[in-house]
């Protein structure tokens, strides 16, 4: 299977980099501003993730999964059968993701406190979200396709909506590290 590059993949490419180079910016303002070593680090592992997805995006390897995935139903005979595993593995699929972001929330919010952890924090949950939205796309056939692709695009809302969250966080964190955005008093 050759990759396609639909114009919204290669919109989707360049807003991925737009946020890879604010993860990059915002680690070395962290090392610049001697913040917390978890800062920097995080801030990279962002920047590698949304590097990967822009691999992954062009190279298609979410279709290919999807493909391969497919193609092994049909192998196993489960095929015919694809609605009665696909509802199943979504709802274990969303229930899981639901259950880790309800205990990332529920973590953070007992153990990080500070402007600074939370952006840290909050870009990596959205990181989570995005993570989360990839493996819908990936195990969706049918039903789940009119969702994600239906008249409201919620796979585009979900994709762009947490690639944006991970830039506001990165751009707030920078702002807050070199003191351009000040403490409310």
């Amino acid at each position: 299977m050759q990759a396609e590059f639909s114009l919204l993949s290669l919109i989707a490419c360049g807003i991925y980099a737009m946020v890879a180079f604010a993860c990059v910016k915002a680690a070395g303002e962290a090392r610049a501003k001697r913040q917390q070593g978890w800062h920097a680090k995080t801030w990279t592992s962002i920047a590698i993730f949304f590097a990967i997805l822009i691999i992954t995006r062009l190279v298609g390897l979410e279709d290919l999964l999807r493909e391969g995935l497919r193609e092994w139903l049909q192998a196993e005979g489960l095929r015919d059968r694809r609605r009665a595993i696909q509802g199943p593995a979504i709802a274990v699929a969303i229930a899981l993701f639901a259950a880790a972001g309800m205990l990332a929330v529920y973590w953070v919010a007992q153990r990080i406190s500070g402007r600074r952890n939370i952006a840290v924090a909050a870009a990596l949950g959205a990181c989570g979200a995005m993570v989360g939205v990839i493996a819908l796309r990936i195990i969706s056939f049918h039903a789940l396709d009119r969702f994600l692709n239906g008249p409201l695009k919620l796979n585009w809302v979900g994709d762009m909506g947490a690639s944006f969250a991970v830039l506001a966080f990165a751009i707030y964190y920078i702002g807050i590290v070199t003191g351009r955005i000040a403490r409310k008093r």
